[in-house]
């Protein structure tokens, strides 16, 4: 998540219209985060105006020892790792993360013929169930190094680990999916 930190500056000073450039400027980052996290839109919807609200109590405390765009990435994940435990037993432990999507057609291009589109969408079909089945802790490493790219450093510092430890996290999460997946 990029954020101009200029903006942030002046949503600090209490520029008009600054907050509402601001979300404007990450909504759609935030947005899709919380819904890899939580897999369901009206959860990620929630959990957005959630981190929005977090964001405009606690941004006058910003004080930019890190980028804009890492401190609101860690706040999205606070309030959807604080959104899972709320779901109940079943889906907290990570055995129920309900139903998450990937955009299959950025994968593919014009040319791709039928058969090898049916088996990109099986594939990222069966991708997204098995993603879902991880554990938390495995799935946020994953969406975080692999779908957000994110490097080693970054995810530790977001998720408040070592980098060993993510690093482990991730090998686990990808034996896991490659059994589920059965690739």
């Amino acid at each position: 998540m990029e954020v101009d930190q200029a903006l942030v500056r002046a949503v600090q000073r209490g520029e008009k219209g600054a907050m509402d450039a601001l979300i404007r400027a990450s909504y759609a980052d935030v947005y899709a985060l919380c819904r890899r996290l939580l897999g369901d839109p009206a959860d990620a919807a929630d959990a957005t105006q959630e981190v929005y609200l977090r964001v405009v109590r606690s941004v006058m405390a910003f004080r930019g020892e890190s980028a804009f765009g890492t401190w609101l990435h860690r706040v999205t994940v606070n309030v959807c790792m604080t959104a899972l435990r709320r779901r109940g037993d079943v889906r907290a432990r990570g055995q129920s993360a309900g139903p998450v999507h990937f955009a299959p057609d950025a994968l593919l291009s014009e040319d791709t013929g039928p058969e090898s589109r049916a088996e990109t969408a099986d594939l990222t079909a069966r991708t997204a169930r098995a993603l879902a089945e991880l554990p938390d802790e495995a799935r946020e490493v994953v969406v975080l190094r692999d779908l957000q790219g994110l490097s080693t450093k970054e995810t530790a510092e977001l998720l408040g680990v070592s980098e060993g430890a993510v690093k482990v996290r991730l090998h686990r999460a990808h034996t896991r999916l490659r059994g589920l997946v059965g690739a």
